[in-house]
């Protein structure tokens, strides 16, 4: 993995947590709309990191780039979060080299390769 954009609507402090390059996306100016997220991070095949359904239904509809992470742990503490990320982010980056999507679930991880559409 490149780079990593952590979406808004997760905490910025992930940035120091996680072992990768990261930009949040309060860096990039006041409230990026999602379509403003995907261009950015697509131009050099960044990775997303978001708890938004939105970036799941672009990356079925688009394809890659750029690559999601999907969080999808519902309302948990910030300190929770960050632990689950850190323990589980090994895995992640695995699951992401053969996959588009990797959703986070709380007791398991789920990998989605978006089928090319022949028409």
């Amino acid at each position: 993995m490149k780079h990593l954009l952590i979406d808004e609507n997760l905490p910025s402090s992930l940035a120091s947590l996680l072992p990768v390059e990261t930009t949040h996306a309060t860096d990039l100016g006041s409230q990026p709309t999602d379509k403003a997220l995907w261009q950015y991070a697509n131009q050099d095949g960044w990775v997303i990191l978001t708890r938004d359904t939105d970036f799941f239904d672009r990356v079925i509809l688009y394809g890659p780039p750029p690559k999601v992470i999907w969080v999808r742990l519902g309302n948990i503490r910030r300190s929770a979060l960050e632990t689950h990320l850190m323990n589980l982010w090994p895995s992640i980056t695995e699951m992401l080299e053969n996959a588009d999507l990797v959703e986070v679930h709380p007791q398991a991880l789920e990998a989605v390769k978006r089928e090319d559409r022949t028409e």
